[in-house]
């Protein structure tokens, strides 16, 4: 993927896993800092919060890939407008490719690019992108008309970039605006991203490298963005990127969320990020398959001791795989409906609620059917997301995993217990192995239901696949 030649030698605390990609590579590929700063302060100081809650909306990836359009994207809006904004879902933000005339990442579209191609774009008189005209035919060079629209709907707009500068600015030896140098002097062609032949690497060290980076990021205030996810930055971890991100990210004026991509996030690097992103992705690309589901449950563990002490600060377990997915993605499923049951979905949306991992949704909108649509709106589960604190794994034995968080209520509690198994499990767990100490009226937020009192354990009969989760209020 990237560098292989930086900081080979550092010894990673945390162990690949078969869903974390392994070419071969460092798991860091730089800790440096970037040109302009002589010191360590900046990634020891907390960025300014710009979500003091998980963020909650939708993005383009999982169903449309590196194709959506300007009307498919004006009709995910519409919905979300009409039918999610008011259960607290946002964030409108636009995957990769936006800027590429003839890029799919659909292997039946005459635009799928096999092999190693080079990835065309839409780039400036600076070598920043632009959106491609065929894929947005209004823009005419800028996205503030549909941030715009984005916004007339009470909503926010958000974009993917890749990190590094576009290779046409580097074949072109563009100016780097603000600075006297030109693209060749900052570019690395030693560092590529691996998935995503589009960019070269910046080097941090030269002049220009910063200046580079505050202009893109001006450019995006000037079109109103409010969310931008950064890929290729997270595995392998590029700490001078990620602060050279974050400064003129907090310069623009805007209260504008800076998520990098894609993960594993290493958990040596945690203070640098917590300190200089939003949220940041702790998985690879998340799909819709039980063995990938069953895996989060160790990335939302390693990183819920560590987020609980970084307020504004968000571990990203992925977007959400629920709904219709897979029409231009590119991914080995193929266009279709979730392939989760609905006890995983359940599970999944359990697992990111009381882990308070964003939710982000990533499907066509428009064929929500009407599990979907519930499943995306219950009140109480969202509340769970947006107001838990405390968050962690309290119990895990036998394939039966239990979370707790607190409530906004003093000394009252979520309980989300999940059944591993392939099989049905009638569940008994005693509140000292919980953390509880009291008696308790308890309801299934999923279902509604009141459950009665509670005061010696937990206990509940879990599908396969399957979760529960309760809130306790002391009696």
């Amino acid at each position: 993927m990237c560098s292989l030649l930086l900081l080979a030698s550092i010894a990673f605390s945390n162990q690949l896993t078969a869903q974390s990609p392994n070419w071969g590579m460092p798991r860091v590929a730089s800790t440096e800092l970037p040109a302009g700063e002589n010191t360590q302060r900046i990634n020891n100081t907390p960025k300014a919060i710009a979500a003091a809650t998980p963020p909650m909306g939708w993005n383009s990836w999982n169903n449309f890939g590196l194709q959506i359009t300007e009307a498919e994207f004006k009709k995910q809006v519409d919905y979300v407008a009409e039918k999610l904004k008011a259960y607290g879902y946002t964030y409108m933000v636009i995957d990769a490719s936006w800027y590429s005339p003839s890029v799919s990442a659909d292997k039946k579209s005459e635009f799928h690019h096999a092999g190693y191609a080079k990835h065309d774009a839409n780039v400036d008189a600076y070598g920043r992108y632009l959106p491609a005209a065929n894929k947005f035919p209004s823009a005419k060079g800028s996205f503030k008309y549909l941030a715009d629209y984005v916004h007339s709907k009470g909503l926010k707009f958000g974009l993917h970039i890749q990190r590094g500068i576009p290779w046409q600015a580097v074949e072109q030896d563009l100016p780097v605006m603000g600075s006297k140098m030109r693209a060749k002097d900052i570019a690395n062609p030693a560092d590529l991203c691996l998935w995503f032949n589009a960019t070269y690497g910046i080097d941090m060290k030269v002049p220009g490298a910063q200046e580079y980076y505050n202009s893109i990021f001006e450019l995006y205030a000037s079109w109103g963005v409010d969310f931008v996810k950064v890929d290729d930055l997270s595995m392998p971890y590029h700490g001078d990127e990620i602060t050279a991100i974050r400064k003129p990210v907090e310069k623009t004026g805007r209260n504008m969320v800076f998520s990098t991509s894609p993960g594993s996030t290493p958990v040596s690097a945690r203070f640098h990020v917590l300190n200089n992103a939003d949220m940041f992705r702790v998985s690879s690309d998340f799909w819709d398959t039980w063995p990938q589901l069953k895996q989060q449950f160790s990335f939302a563990k390693s990183w819920a001791v560590h987020a609980v002490h970084a307020p504004g600060r968000w571990p990203d377990l992925d977007m959400l795989p629920v709904g219709k997915i897979g029409a231009r993605s590119g991914d080995a499923g193929g266009e279709r409906f979730t392939r989760f049951t609905r006890d995983e979905q359940y599970t999944l949306l359990t697992l990111w609620s009381i882990s308070r991992s964003p939710l982000i949704i990533s499907n066509d909108l428009t064929q929500n059917d009407e599990f979907t649509i519930k499943l995306l709106t219950n009140r109480d589960v969202i509340t769970v997301n947006q107001q838990g604190s405390n968050q962690k794994e309290v119990f895990n034995e036998k394939g039966i995993v239990a979370w707790t968080s607190n409530t906004p209520v003093k000394e009252g509690k979520y309980v989300a217990i999940f059944n591993l198994n392939d099989k049905d499990g009638d569940v008994d767990i005693p509140f000292e192995k919980l953390g509880l100490n009291k008696r308790y009226k308890v309801k299934n937020l999923w279902s509604g239901a009141d459950m009665g009192l509670m005061q010696n354990s937990v206990n509940a009969k879990i599908p396969s696949h399957g979760a529960v989760l309760y809130q306790l209020v002391v009696d």
